[in-house]
């Protein structure tokens, strides 16, 4: 296949990443591949994403196996919605996932107060190190 390099088109995007993990190797990657569903273009799709990384137990925040997801939407609005979204209907629905920030940045996009209700009562605050998790 040849490929004549004569055209490129990039946006100016915004970007967060997320860790995904679960009781098993398999059951991340299943939360990661159904959250990355349906992301293929901002044009139609609302954001773009996908698995960047498997992490081993000694990489997430909880030990536990996991994976690492990009998402990248054009403005902060979307990516708020797009991560509350696919968070809340596609990770936390997967038995025993949880999910945690896997960026810092200047720019924090607010999740755990949006979902914290999401586990009928069940759910728990925690605090991992000096950072507020709900579980």
């Amino acid at each position: 296949v040849t490929i004549d390099d004569t055209f490129a088109e990039a946006f100016g995007m915004r970007a967060t990443a997320i860790v995904i993990t679960a009781p098993s190797r398999k059951w991340a990657r299943q939360a990661a591949i159904t959250m990355t569903g349906f992301a293929t273009s901002v044009i139609g799709c609302g954001c773009e994403a996908a698995i960047d990384l498997d992490l081993p137990p000694s990489a997430t925040p909880d030990g536990r196996p996991g994976c690492r997801v990009m998402i990248f939407a054009m403005g902060t609005d979307e990516l708020q919605k797009q991560l509350l979204n696919r968070v809340g209907q596609c990770v936390l629905t997967s038995p025993g996932s949880a999910c945690f920030a896997g960026l810092q940045g200047s720019a924090e996009l607010k999740l755990g107060s949006a979902l914290r209700y999401f586990g009928d009562g069940w759910q728990i605050s925690k605090k991992i190190g000096d950072r507020h998790f709900w579980r």
